[in-house]
């Protein structure tokens, strides 16, 4: 056979494949969003909406605000939202792009994603002051966010927290550039169904609640939140370093940092970064989850019910009641 004609016919094959599965993600898309509607409300910031889950009902302690990691969204925090809301008022959102929130304008900063965080929250009614947990990248956000408004927030728990100079310390990264690119991959698998087709979303949420879990399966097996996490890590390395690493110490502010145990690249960096955020504060507690991945820290509900103990000593500390 012409090998010309053979190379057409794989050509073909591959084209039609790519189509298929296109339709396929699009139609499974248009399925999801019938059947997981925003859970929470969707609130104006500005050119665009962000999405916000406020539980529980206002009481003396300081509500806390749960910022989600670099691609990931607030069905992610379900454990610690739900165990939380019944002590207190607590919110769990989007960042633009993410989840059920609109994608909005120019860079995703984190001092970008700070601004519209406040700006979302006083739009819904949820005033200070503030408990923080920030989980992954969202660490570096509620850095900002205490940077921008100290007088809002009374404490902080930072969940297996970036540090800001993170990339510098893993060459292999090339500035965060690889994982940006990975990024950019998983989006373009998710275009055509890869992704949905291979489970692939399955070590980020395992031990979830069955109805979040459905609903980031839906969400991981889209584009659109890969691709705001490219754009975040490249944000990160152009202009959020420098944003937080500028950014003011915490002096005494209550602060718990979380790490884990289960590492598996760059145990020895990771781990020492961690230790270097305990620096922020004078009034901080450093506290190892044994058996915890950077994932399952917060999907799984053994190590998320430990999360939820260190907002609770965040906030007895703020109120004075420890």
């Amino acid at each position: 056979m012409n090998p010309y004609k053979v190379i057409g016919v794989v050509l073909a094959g591959v084209v039609t494949a790519a189509g298929i599965g296109a339709s396929w993600q699009a139609v499974a898309s248009r399925r999801d969003r019938r059947r997981f509607p925003p859970p929470g409300e969707l609130v104006d910031v500005g050119g665009h909406r962000l999405h916000l889950i406020v539980a529980g009902v206002p009481t003396d302690a300081p509500t806390v605000v749960l910022e989600a990691g670099m691609a990931s969204m607030s069905a992610n925090w379900a454990w610690v939202q739900h165990e939380l809301a019944e002590g207190g008022r607590v919110v769990s959102y989007d960042r633009a792009g993410l989840g059920w929130s609109e994608p909005g304008q120019g860079s995703r900063d984190a001092a970008t994603s700070a601004e519209e965080l406040h700006t979302a929250l006083r739009a819904a009614g949820v005033g200070p002051p503030y408990v923080l947990a920030g989980h992954s990248y969202g660490g570096l956000v509620v850095r900002m966010f205490t940077d921008r408004y100290p007088g809002d927030v009374v404490g902080m728990v930072l969940v297996d927290s970036s540090h800001p100079d993170q990339w510098e310390n893993i060459p292999a990264s090339r500035h965060g550039g690889t994982v940006a690119l990975g990024n950019r991959v998983t989006a373009l698998l998710a275009r055509f169904g890869i992704l949905r087709l291979f489970h692939a979303e399955r070590p980020y949420i395992t031990g979830l609640p069955a109805r979040e879990y459905a609903q980031m399966r839906a969400y991981l097996a889209r584009p659109d939140g890969w691709s705001a996490g490219a754009d975040g890590l490249r944000a990160w390395q152009h202009q959020s370093r420098d944003q937080v690493n500028a950014a003011r110490d915490l002096g005494n502010l209550p602060l718990v940092v979380l790490s884990v145990t289960e590492q598996n690249r760059y145990a020895e960096v990771l781990t020492r970064l961690q230790a270097d955020l305990v620096s922020l504060s004078f009034n901080s507690r450093h506290l190892t989850v044994a058996g915890a991945t950077h994932y399952t820290l917060v999907s799984e509900q053994q190590y998320a019910a430990m999360v939820s103990n260190a907002v609770r000593t965040v906030s007895a500390a703020a109120t004075g009641a420890a």
